[in-house]
């Protein structure tokens, strides 16, 4: 907090210019800092924590409401952009093409109240901001004072759009990724490492690892299927939503086995280095990360033994 950097700073002006800091330091009033900077730390630690835990759904509510009340404006003749809807879209031959913006809107607005359908309020709103930015370009004249950064009032209602859409980043880059078998209960954050990874696709007869080699990446399955082998023999098999390497990541050793794709499959690899580097940054993800693994591993071995026991 601003504030208290500025006492913190003043207490250490006065300890040069007037008395020394050994004194200071045994002082009461270096009691009452360490006591005040405390107090301060808790604070914000639980300010942050609670925004952290509720600022993604705040931000999609609101959002929910600014596009139905704004889209409710449109079709009820109250919206004061309707004229400048109405000149932005002379050129489309289309009656009622205010209720059609304003329907579209509302339908935004209700795709962020529910979480499940905030995915569809992100793809109905880019469109929406092209038709809704364009008077930036189209009219000029009624969107600037003087070209480019004098903005009229309706130059300045259109500019605001730009914030709403880095919402809408920021809502769209926490949507969640259906997950399947065990790792449908992995940790929130592990989406966050699978939108790091790179997508690709590996078709019948393709190793994704081979017996007894170095792995440089590790492989999850989104889609499609693969075989296990160690020593030739086939020894599982590996369906959707299933790790490629992790042992060989977890032990930084080489692989045990060999895993041949039978299918067209789609999935998302992370470099080893790149992956251990993002994970040692952020504990979170690197939690979140071993969790899931654990959560796969534990459905393979069950497996294995489900296997051997027939």
């Amino acid at each position: 907090m601003i504030w208290r950097h500025c006492y913190v700073e003043m207490v250490r002006w006065f300890a040069a210019d007037h008395v020394s800091l050994t004194f200071l330091e045994r002082s009461a009033d270096m009691k009452f800092l360490d006591k005040y900077n405390r107090i301060c730390d808790q604070c914000e630690i639980r300010v942050a924590a609670w925004m952290a835990h509720h600022g993604y759904t705040l931000l999609r509510v609101s959002m929910g409401i600014v596009f139905i009340w704004f889209g409710a404006l449109k079709p009820l003749g109250l919206s004061p952009a309707e004229e400048l809807v109405a000149r932005t879209t002379l050129w489309v031959p289309a009656p009622g093409l205010l209720h059609l913006l304003g329907a579209w809107e509302m339908a935004i607005g209700v795709c962020f109240l529910f979480k499940p359908l905030a995915g569809w309020a992100v793809a109905l709103l880019l469109p929406q901001m092209l038709v809704a930015m364009s008077p930036l370009v189209l009219l000029p004249e009624l969107s600037y004072v003087q070209f480019p950064f004098g903005l009229t009032l309706e130059g300045q209602y259109l500019i605001k759009n730009l914030v709403l859409l880095a919402a809408a980043f920021v809502l769209g880059g926490r949507i969640q990724h259906r997950m399947r078998g065990a790792t449908s209960r992995a940790p929130d954050a592990f989406h966050t490492i699978l939108r790091r990874g790179r997508w690709g696709v590996a078709h019948a007869g393709a190793r994704l690892a081979n017996e007894g080699e170095e792995m440089s990446e590790v492989f999850f399955i989104r889609d499609g299927g693969a075989v296990v082998r160690v020593g030739g023999r086939q020894v599982g098999v590996l369906k959707t939503d299933q790790f490629i390497g992790e042992m060989s990541f977890l032990t930084d050793g080489k692989t045990s086995a060999t895993v041949e794709i039978t299918e067209p499959t789609h999935f998302v690899a992370w470099k080893k280095e790149e992956l251990r580097t993002l994970l040692d940054r952020r504990q979170t993800l690197e939690h979140a990360m071993q969790a899931t693994m654990n959560l796969d591993l534990v459905a393979k071995i069950r497996r294995t033994n489900r296997v051997e026991a027939q």
